[in-house]
């Protein structure tokens, strides 16, 4: 906007305006508004004449004229992205824009600084005439009063303003450098609310427009002392760009600054917050499924980080990560825990990357990488799953506080992931390091460590190795459970018994009296790592595959029909399809066919659909 550089007293680029004798000063001039600030304006201005139009003629009991405005209201360009469309008229869309657009030039006077006593109280439809002559005149608020005595007759005041200033407000005037605060302040808070029950998906491509909306609201927020909404804008700056569900906010409060983690801490003072923020135009709140997702727009992600300075920044991006930690589950192992994982991905990528620039919180960091590692890995994603398992080890090792048992697990995870990709003969090293880091432990994690040694070794062609590896795992396992009939030794126990059976039914005789001891003796374990587990917990389905494979080596293919069949059953219930579903279908499928079942066709291309998936997810 371009004004008058003369410093007269009622020098306006506009029509004249003669002012009292006794004029109070001028307040200081704002900060320059952007250039991409004015063509917007001329676009909004033209939206707010027609609201002006619209409730001058309501103040002349005009409701004739004021219909047909209101109409024209609802067809303003500038107002094509709020409000409600369907199932109401022009006329009543029109009514709820001029009624927020009123609110919005309400607020905006209520905002300013300076009040002329008894000047600009009343209606909404008085405040707004008021703050249209305010900011098109460019007529400073304390000069309100000598404007009126002084230029129009009568004062400003009755339901006859709107027709006595209507001309010289609309007509012939325009915006001044004067006037620019009050515009900034005008146009901003219109749009907040506009935005209310009604936001945009994000901000136009006028990064300018971006950035002066977010320095106006950040400076707002300042002023207003609202302290725990600009910190968790802040958090989420620091965040990557994607949303994050709120769900987060809520149970991983500890870590956070006092003022967001007394947010955090209530679901009451967080609801109002995001509302509050969603209002202005600074959140973006969606839904997918039933996880609710918050996130700032694109255009204005970067700019609370941008904020602060570089030690700042370190210690927002240390409270993130903590932040982080806590908030994700560390069992990626379970698939309930997948959909929080996959929306916490990019996050976890982004702070891991900041704390390698940084050299802090390497440790939290590596900790995210191990667990996002098996994430990768239990859905298939192998090259993913290497990738953040190498990364875990390279954190830990620059990390400089070695401790035995996450180094082990790093290691064991690492390994798995090197199996995957690249052959069980180079995953032998790293799983050799880690039974080196753990000489002269006896405990559920050296039994979990062992076992993996003993299936790495069978891949490798080397089942007599494998057998005796499977044998002391499932020694010390059952020793750590029976000393503590801990959940997390039950699950060990689990899972080596459940490998075992693996390794067993693998490589015993296809028919014969031995192939049938075999089976047996998997039952048995089987039915071990069953009771010694909760109902539905960690291993179930694997339970339930092996144990259908050692029913149809003893002939009993209807019981190993019901028992896949609830494995499918149990498997399709999950985020997605997974490599265990697909194993449940093939047998299943082959079980049906012998039973001579027609249905196997049909289990048969749902196995087809799913490798599909996994084939190109």
């Amino acid at each position: 906007m371009t004004g008058s550089k003369r410093k007269a007293a009622g020098e306006k680029n506009g029509p004249e305006v003669k002012s009292g004798p006794a004029l109070g000063r001028h307040p200081d001039p704002a900060p320059k508004v952007p250039p991409g600030f004015t063509a917007t304006w001329q676009e909004f201005r033209s939206g707010l004449r027609q609201v002006h139009t619209a409730v001058a003629l309501a103040l002349g009991d005009d409701r004739e004229g004021e219909t047909e405005a209101l109409r024209a209201v609802a067809r303003t360009p500038v107002f094509d992205l709020f409000g409600p469309r369907d199932g109401c008229t022009d006329e009543e869309r029109g009514r709820w824009l001029a009624d927020r657009v009123a609110r919005g030039v309400q607020q905006a006077r209520d905002t300013a600084p300076a009040v002329v006593p008894g000047g600009l109280g009343g209606a909404a439809g008085q405040a707004l005439v008021l703050w249209c002559l305010h900011v098109v005149l460019g007529i400073p608020l304390e000069e309100l009063g000598a404007a009126q005595d002084g230029d129009i007759d009568p004062p400003l005041r009755g339901r006859d303003l709107a027709q006595k200033i209507e001309g010289r407000m609309w007509l012939s005037a325009r915006p001044t450098g004067r006037a620019e605060p009050g515009i900034v302040t005008l146009y901003h808070e219109v749009q907040a609310a506009l935005r209310d029950r009604f936001p945009t998906r994000e901000d136009g491509g006028d990064e300018e427009l971006a950035r002066a909306h977010f320095g106006y609201e950040w400076r707002r927020l300042t002023q207003l002392g609202l302290e725990p909404e600009r910190d968790l804008l802040t958090l989420l700056s620091t965040l990557a760009p994607d949303p994050l569900p709120v769900s987060f906010l809520a149970s991983a409060w500890g870590p956070l600054p006092g003022p967001l983690r007394d947010l955090g801490s209530s679901t009451h003072l967080m609801a109002l917050a995001l509302r509050r923020l969603l209002d202005r135009g600074l959140l973006l709140v969606t839904s997918r499924d039933d996880t609710r997702l918050v996130g700032i727009p694109q255009l204005l992600h970067p700019l609370p980080v941008g904020t602060l300075d570089p030690a700042q920044r370190r210690r927002w991006a240390n409270i993130a990560l903590r932040f982080l930690s806590v908030a994700l589950r560390g069992d990626t192992h379970d698939h309930d825990s997948w959909p929080e994982w996959r929306d916490a991905r990019p996050h976890v990528l982004h702070l891991v990357a900041l704390a390698e620039e940084y050299g802090e919180g390497l440790q939290e960091a590596a900790d995210l990488m191990d667990r996002l590692s098996v994430f990768h890995r239990v859905r298939g994603e192998d090259p993913d799953a290497l990738t953040a398992a190498r990364r875990a080890l390279s954190l830990y090792e620059r990390a400089g506080n070695p401790s035995p048992v996450k180094q082990a697990t790093y290691l064991t995870n690492y390994a798995v992931a090197v199996r995957a990709v690249e052959g069980p003969a180079a995953a032998l090293e790293p799983v050799e390091r880690a039974l080196a880091v753990e000489a002269n432990r006896s405990d559920a994690d050296h039994a979990q460590t062992l076992n993996l040694y003993a299936s790495i070794l069978e891949s490798a062609g080397r089942p007599r190795d494998a057998d005796e590896a499977f044998r002391q795992s499932i020694a010390i396992a059952r020793r750590c459970h029976e000393d503590t009939g801990s959940e997390e030794d039950a699950e060990a126990l689990a899972m080596v018994l459940n490998d075992y059976s693996v390794h067993l039914l693998r490589h015993a005789p296809e028919k014969g009296t031995s192939a049938r001891a075999v089976a047996g003796d998997v039952l048995r374990m089987l039915d071990e790592a069953e009771n010694v587990t909760r109902p539905g917990g960690y291993g179930t389905e694997q339970i339930m595959l092996n144990r259908a494979d050692a029913m149809r080596r003893l002939g009993r293919p209807e019981d190993a029909r019901q028992v896949l069949e609830q494995l499918v059953a149990l498997c399709e219930e999950w985020d997605e399809p997974t490599l265990l579903l697909f194993a449940a279908l093939v047998d299943l499928a082959e079980v049906l066919n012998g039973l001579g079942d027609p249905r196997h066709e049909e289990v048969l291309r749902r196995a087809h659909e799913v490798d599909d998936f996994l084939a190109t997810s």
